[in-house]
């Protein structure tokens, strides 16, 4: 029995392979062979076409004797399309070929892709010569030429159309680099609105600036620009406001000297201490004599000159040296070489040192530093405040002399921040007059990118609010040039699109064209493509909706690899159609359960079958279930 559901470890796909087998064995020529191949192929990489997998479920359930699906109450539509909307398995009885060519129109005008199939060319060709008017257009004699990705993206162009955006084609917009960033133009916009009157303090640095050359400009800017840097590396006022008191003081040239010293003991302790941080540590059992140093001098050089440290009788460096040693250890013992003499002397100039950093700091009202990283944090604090105190100094200096009557002073730091800040908002930005003219030339320039008569309105719009001096106007047509600029795009595909299709299909180029426009739904094409054929060489996946086969009644099992062309299939019957060497297509779709749909003699009612028929009518084996 063959089972087809969820897949388990790759047994769904096995049991679909299996049915085509079965399904092939009913046939032994070569377009059955070819499809059984392709079919095969395509399930052993993941893609089993859907129409073949609802086939076989369709046969699976009704071999098991489940329930059968629920059916429709005779008093149901007899629509095709109908039909086809809730059934993937359809048979047509006693549809001759104006009425099957009138079910391929009706599925046309619903916007199916239908490729009609039938045992032999001629009657393939009655049925698409029969199509009304309407649907003649949309009939192709092959496959179309695009591929299944491009025509379904030509149909969802076509039916997006609106009639602004057919206008877009004629349209030129501007690559989205070439626009000004609108927060540029929104600066651009504040700076004209600015206030720019002959104030003195920074209202007055516009003015000022634009009368100086270029080079000095430069200069004056470069010097701003390091005074906003240093003043922002300033630690803040909380817990660091020593370092803005003796920034203060510093500007006006008081304590200078004194902070110049702090600044290299600071310096000097620090390196010592980085130098020395792996060498063993010199410790004192008792204050040191005062003249240590010396007798520590004069014994090194009594061992750098080649002096023993052991002797019977000892020299007048030894004897001196001798109560020194005795206090003091490095690491665990009592200084023995000339590089224990050299760390213990190092140890008493960083003290020295360090007593001397202590009592600046004290002076200059620099916190104290307890341990090594409290004074990493007061050198770092020292050297910020160097680098501001000689920023702000330069920065003093250049605005006094900017102009012969320069009316700006920097008395404060806070006034230097504020005139350092307006330099670099003038070089950055420019002036109130300078920024309108740079709006101007910004207009122009993309008022100049497409000529009048192909220039979008979103286009118009932008230039019309840099003119303005609108920001938000700008902002908002830079949007909407974003959004004709997608719809440009999907114009200028959908016409590439629709001219590679009207090189294969002409006429059906200019149906769809005609229907994009009044019924965007029926956006339909057929095909009609004998048996034979359609078997040695299967559309690629999603190239058709349903697979509409004529004369199945005489078509053998076999045929109904056919199911692998489309998800839906449609089995049409003529009046007195029948097979000599039954089972047939139809009677394996009888047992699928296929809802029927009979012609003439009952006026098109949909009449689902009842039950399954006779085992005997359909042989499982045959049947490929």
């Amino acid at each position: 029995m063959l089972e087809v559901g969820p897949d388990q470890d790759g047994e769904d796909d096995a049991d679909l392979a299996v049915f085509v087998d079965r399904l092939a064995a009913a046939g032994s020529d070569q377009p059955t062979t070819d499809a059984q191949t392709q079919i095969r192929r395509a399930i052993a990489a993941g893609a089993s076409p859907p129409g073949l997998r609802r086939l076989a479920e369709a046969l699976a359930a009704s071999v098991a004797e489940l329930p059968p699906p629920p059916r429709r109450p005779a008093e149901d539509p007899a629509s095709v399309v109908a039909a086809m909307r809730d059934n993937a398995l359809v048979v047509l009885e006693d549809f001759d070929t104006a009425a099957a060519a009138a079910a391929v129109a009706a599925l046309l005008a619903d916007g199916r892709r239908v490729i009609v199939t039938g045992a032999t060319p001629a009657e393939v060709a009655a049925v698409r010569a029969a199509l009304p008017p309407e649907a003649a257009d949309r009939a192709l004699p092959h496959l179309p030429t695009l591929t299944p990705a491009e025509l379904r993206e030509l149909r969802r162009l076509l039916a997006t159309s609106t009639p602004e955006r057919r206008a877009r084609g004629a349209q030129e917009l501007p690559p989205e680099n070439a626009l000004p960033d609108p927060a540029d133009v929104a600066a651009l916009c504040a700076e004209v609105a600015r206030h720019t009157g002959e104030d003195t303090g920074a209202w007055m640095v516009p003015t000022l600036l634009a009368d100086l050359d270029e080079g000095r400009r430069a200069a004056v800017t470069s010097v701003a620009r390091c005074v906003h840097r240093s003043l922002g590396s300033m630690p803040g006022h909380a817990g660091s406001e020593w370092t803005w008191r003796l920034l203060s003081e510093l500007i006006y040239g008081r304590r200078r000297a004194e902070f110049d010293q702090l600044v290299e003991d600071t310096s000097r302790v620090s390196a010592a201490l980085d130098r020395t941080r792996s060498d063993p540590p010199v410790s004192f059992s008792a204050a040191p004599p005062p003249d240590t140093v010396a007798v520590l001098l004069r014994y090194r050089e009594f061992l750098a000159g080649g002096g023993r440290t052991r002797a019977y009788f000892r020299s007048a460096a030894q004897r001196e040296v001798q109560p020194v040693l005795e206090k003091v250890r490095v690491g665990d013992r009592h200084p023995e070489t000339e590089a224990d003499v050299d760390r213990v002397l190092e140890y008493l100039e960083l003290v020295d040192r360090q007593a001397q950093v202590d009592a600046a700091c004290a002076e200059l009202g620099v916190p104290v530093p307890r341990d090594a990283d409290e004074l990493a944090e007061v050198s770092d604090g020292l050297a910020k405040v160097a680098a501001a105190a000689r920023s702000v100094g330069a920065l003093r200096h250049d605005v006094l002399f900017l102009a012969p009557d320069s009316p700006l002073a920097v008395p404060d730091l806070e006034t230097a921040e504020e005139i350092a800040l307006a330099i670099i908002e003038y070089a950055d930005h420019g002036s109130a007059v300078a920024a309108a003219r740079r709006l101007d030339a910004l207009a122009d320039a993309l008022a100049q990118r497409s000529p009048v008569p192909a220039t979008a309105p979103e286009l118009e719009q932008a230039v019309t609010a840099l003119r303005d001096r609108d920001a938000e106007g700008y902002a908002a047509a830079v949007e909407a040039l974003g959004a004709a600029r997608r719809e440009v795009r999907d114009e200028t595909q959908c016409a590439e699109l629709l001219e590679r299709l009207r090189n294969g299909a002409p006429r059906l180029a200019e149906a769809w064209s005609a229907l994009a426009e009044r019924d965007p739904t029926a956006l339909g094409l057929a095909s009609f493509v004998p048996v034979a054929p359609l078997l040695s060489a299967l559309p690629a996946p999603d190239s058709a909706d349903i697979v509409l086969v004529l004369g199945a009644r005489g078509l053998g099992v076999e045929r109904l690899l056919l199911a692998a062309v489309a998800p839906r299939l449609v089995a049409v019957v003529g009046p007195g159609d029948e097979r000599d060497d039954p089972p047939s297509m139809v009677d394996v779709l009888q047992r699928a359960s296929a809802l029927v749909i009979r012609g003439r003699a009952t006026r098109g009612r949909v009449l689902p079958f009842n039950g399954s028929p006779p085992r005997s009518a359909a042989p499982v084996g045959q049947a490929g279930a």
